[in-house]
């Protein structure tokens, strides 16, 4: 969700802003999007470690809407080389075309 003043955070549901990912008048939407903030997010959500992927996450009713698929985790963590201990790394498509 991105905030009138540009900061963009992971959840509609995040009206105080508690879970910025940047600020879009500062960064790129596409750094934002592929940086190492939200990969973190991600792979927490990859990981069902919801508690650390933001203040909401973890009492979030919306996880029960279903999950990313398997095959496009695995995908998504090859293409940004890395694997769910580490917890490392961000770079997306955008690197290749960089």
């Amino acid at each position: 969700m991105v905030h009138t003043d540009g900061r963009l955070t992971t959840c509609c549901l995040d009206e105080h802003l508690e879970n910025v990912l940047g600020n879009l008048c500062d960064q790129t939407l596409a750094e934002l999007w592929w940086g190492p903030t939200i990969h973190s997010w991600r792979v927490a959500q990859i990981e069902a470690r919801f508690e650390d992927s933001g203040p909401f996450c973890s009492r979030c009713n919306w996880r029960s809407a279903g999950s990313y698929p398997p095959d496009k985790v695995a995908e998504y963590l090859a293409h940004t080389d890395t694997s769910t201990e580490s917890g490392e790394g961000g770079a997306g498509p955008q690197a290749e075309n960089e």
